[in-house]
């Protein structure tokens, strides 16, 4: 990762930005709504991402030590995405995950699935009246380039 963002460095004009965008290292929550309310709310236990986040954040604070960037803003945001039905959720992350080759893990697929039909029996018993969100938390970091003198010249 770290080769990755020095050539970015090395490709982005002085003015140019490089933005990083992340997931926090927590779990992403799926919610049940019916209204305002909230019906129900549970950590996705898919969730097995965190090594992959701690490379990235281990790799942008290498370059940024490094003198390679500078924070010029960060943040952080929610990102939602709703579904009236469990199925439409299921049809969604297959779209996401189509091109993942990891093999699958049968205990968080079983846990997956479990979820599921818990989340299932609440819209059931919402009478179409309820909608799913699946919840993030993510990081946003600008970065700036550090220009050097003698790259101005």
């Amino acid at each position: 990762m770290v080769h990755a963002l020095e050539e970015i460095q090395r490709l982005l004009k002085p003015n140019g930005c490089l933005i990083d965008i992340h997931p926090v290292r927590e779990a992403p929550l799926i919610k049940v709504y019916r209204g305002s309310s909230v019906q129900f709310v549970e950590s996705d236990p898919g969730y097995d991402y965190d090594e992959s986040i701690q490379q990235a954040e281990a790799a942008l604070t290498q370059i940024i030590q490094r003198g390679l960037f500078v924070i010029k803003g960060k943040d952080e945001f929610d990102l939602t995405t709703y579904a009236s039905s469990v199925a439409e959720l299921r049809e969604f992350f297959a779209m996401v995950g189509a091109y993942d080759d990891d093999p699958k893990d049968d205990a968080m697929e079983a846990q997956r699935t479990a979820l599921y039909a818990r989340v299932e029996e609440i819209m059931q018993a919402a009478g179409g009246e309820a909608e799913i969100a699946y919840h993030e938390r993510a990081h946003i970091t600008r970065l700036n380039p550090n220009v050097r003198k003698e790259e101005l010249i």
